[in-house]
């Protein structure tokens, strides 16, 4: 079965509803426009019941969320914009009306890997302003390459998702399908984000892209119909019962973590705020050493990205100028090119030889707001390779309120500050045509389906 995804090359001349039948030859410059794939080997099936949802765009029109809701809908996932370049009109609207009407939602960018990430996110968190306890995590939108390479593509990727994780203290979702993510983006490991799946097929479970190895979110057709709005749509499902999808919403995910007191205070590896990401199988839990007797350690590697890694989630009771601290154990810390990236007021990268001191080593003084979205990053990619053994290792941090006008300012740790992307933001919507991945298809395609621009 082939299908059609959401973005439609030039050469295809396409009227939302009207079936034709058109011959498109593309090539590897063009952007990845199909994430809906036809049967792979990695198929993972849900875990029971799922729940059913659509996803928006203005290309729906007027949408009767009371008809929507009556017709089984629980949630909604609603476009904010195209990157930076095309903000979609409707989405205040269906924003307001589908939380009027008690449907869960979320609000989804499509990311365009050639303008700045940063410049993106913003304009997301904008739009969608501050979450209620009910809403769902945002969305990046994977489908395109912008010309780029997939090792560039996956460092937009990670910038938009690391970025709008440090502002709204959740990680966000992932859209993607499974040739595009792993042609594309390289396999990039954003595990961490919850994955919603792109693919279109009657089958009765989905071929994931590695490395996830289950879904949150299914959209299994773009042909759909739902009482109340007009045409074929985007349907969703989302893998779990309604009790387990509220334990996705923004207030389930961001209550338990504890605060962190007006005069400081710890958080260990053992804590709700700490995550630990990227594979299981190489992150270790021992219970001999560390700060109150225990720590989490990987080994190093000299790759260009990350594969394992632990954050530290902070929430702050006031807003203030802290001492920072981490913990190594000598029985187990040995990376001499640990670098913790503070999340701060201000972003600081601090590079520590962990094998120094047996116990707690300085970070440095940093300016931390009230509140959550700010963090603490460790990651195993130090540059000592995997060969060496060298053990990274995950413990407690610990901050101590200092005396308002003390220190440097907002940070006085060593080690540099990292920047954003140049901005090339777009003026309008645009297509491209490829199937699955960033290499293009050099042979002509000839369809006869319906058709119509979704996503974009």
């Amino acid at each position: 079965m082939i299908v059609v995804g959401p973005r439609l090359a030039p050469c295809a001349l396409v009227n939302r509803g009207i079936t034709l039948a058109f011959v498109c030859a593309c090539t590897s410059s063009v952007d990845a426009i199909d994430v809906a794939q036809i049967d792979q080997a990695a198929t993972v099936c849900g875990v029971g019941p799922t729940v059913k949802g659509i996803d928006v765009s203005y290309y729906q029109g007027t949408i009767d969320w009371a008809k929507v809701k009556a017709d089984g809908v629980q949630y909604a996932f609603i476009r904010v914009s195209d990157g930076t370049g095309f903000i979609d009109p409707k989405f205040a609207t269906y924003w307001a009306d589908s939380r009027a009407q008690g449907i869960l939602h979320g609000a989804y960018q499509f990311f365009e890997p050639a303008t700045d990430a940063i410049a993106q996110a913003d304009l997301l968190l904008t739009k969608m302003g501050p979450l209620k306890p009910d809403d769902l995590p945002p969305v990046l939108d994977v489908e395109a390459t912008g010309g780029l390479g997939a090792a560039a593509v996956a460092a937009g990727v990670k910038k938009w998702v690391d970025y709008v994780t440090s502002k709204i203290g959740v990680r966000p979702i992932v859209y993607t399908g499974f040739y595009f993510w792993r042609d594309s983006v390289g396999g990039a490991d954003e595990t961490a984000s919850p994955l919603w799946h792109a693919q279109y097929t009657t089958a009765a479970c989905p071929d994931i892209a590695a490395p996830w190895t289950n879904w949150a979110f299914w959209q299994y057709t773009s042909t759909g119909t739902v009482a109340g709005i007009s045409g074929g749509m985007d349907v969703d499902r989302f893998n779990g019962d309604m009790t387990a999808l509220a334990k996705l919403e923004y207030g389930a995910q961001t209550t338990p973590c504890a605060m962190i007191a007006a005069d400081g205070g710890d958080v260990d590896d053992e804590s709700t705020c700490f995550e630990a990401g990227g594979p299981s199988a190489y992150m270790r839990s021992v219970s001999d050493a560390g700060f109150d007797g225990g720590l989490e350690w990987t080994h190093t590697t000299n790759e260009a990205t990350e594969a394992n890694f632990g954050t530290w989630n902070l929430i702050f009771t006031e807003a203030g100028h802290y001492h920072v601290e981490a913990y190594t154990a000598s029985a187990y810390a040995q990376s001499k090119k640990a670098v913790y990236n503070v999340h701060a007021v201000t972003d600081t990268d601090v590079t520590i030889d962990q094998s120094a001191a047996d116990g707690w080593q300085p970070l440095g003084d940093f300016d931390f707001a009230a509140g959550p979205g700010q963090t603490i990053h460790l990651a195993d990619n130090t540059g000592e390779p995997t060969s060496d053994n060298v053990q990274l290792v995950f413990d407690a941090v610990r901050f101590t309120r200092l005396p308002d006008g003390s220190g440097s300012g907002s940070g006085s740790g060593s080690g540099s500050e990292g920047g954003g992307d140049d901005d090339s933001s777009l003026n309008d919507e645009h297509a491209g045509c490829s199937a699955g991945g960033g290499t293009g298809w050099g042979v002509a395609l000839v369809l006869a389906l319906v058709l119509r621009r979704r996503r974009r």
